[in-house]
């Protein structure tokens, strides 16, 4: 080794600091989770629960996707923490997929019912609940990112498609508690393509946002 060489390796040395070693995805994902879960309670209680939401707990057709969404935000949550692991393996990336399904399946059941037994008369709009899930989905969005910046992004697209997608569910159940719409269908029109849009507007901003640097 030259004199040159061990220069250029002392300069190149010289400023480096010490990296603090990231929590495990798990301890990361708990503290948001914990965050966030408090933020959408004071949330649900400042707009205060509608009666109408208790009394539906006990339908079903209704807390079987009503969990299901927010089972869908938790297993995003663990789900974006892990992809930025180096030899995560890929089922992590589809936790989501079978509370999501169960969601889905079980508003789309719902919608059939009502749809053969009222026609379209149960249909409406609901602006309101498209603005309330994406300004919640906002700042707990921005937490999020900020608890990733630390994280490489190895998977940009499905980083920023599964944090949009936590963020959202998340607002979409705490939504059900003063915003209750009364049937299946106007939550499927309503909450689902609310949430499926900031999914793919997070894994469109994952893409051009979060590169590794070259």
């Amino acid at each position: 080794m030259n004199r040159d060489t061990e220069n250029l390796i002392g300069a190149l040395s010289g400023d480096l600091r010490p990296v603090r070693r990231l929590d495990p995805p798990l301890a990361r994902a708990g503290r948001f989770l914990a965050f966030a879960g408090l933020c959408l309670l004071a949330i649900a209680l400042v707009y205060g629960p509608k009666p109408s939401f208790f009394e539906r707990l006990g339908e079903p057709m209704f807390l079987i996707p009503w969990l299901a969404s927010i089972l869908a935000g938790i297993a995003a949550t663990v789900a974006v923490f892990h992809v930025a692991v180096p030899g995560t393996p890929r089922w992590i990336f589809w936790l989501p997929v079978p509370p999501g399904a169960v969601w889905l399946a079980t508003l789309g059941v719902g919608c059939f019912e009502e749809l053969r037994a009222h026609g379209t008369a149960h249909l409406e709009t609901s602006w309101h609940c498209m603005q309330v899930i994406a300004q919640t989905s906002l700042p707990l969005g921005l937490i999020l990112g900020w608890m990733l910046r630390r994280a490489a992004p190895l998977a940009p697209v499905a980083t920023g498609a599964l944090a949009a997608l936590a963020v959202s569910a998340f607002a979409s159940a705490t939504l059900e508690t003063f915003h209750s719409l009364q049937t299946a269908t106007m939550i499927l029109i309503w909450h689902a393509t609310t949430v499926a849009a900031i999914a793919g507007i997070g894994a469109a901003w994952g893409k051009r946002a979060l590169k590794l640097p070259v």
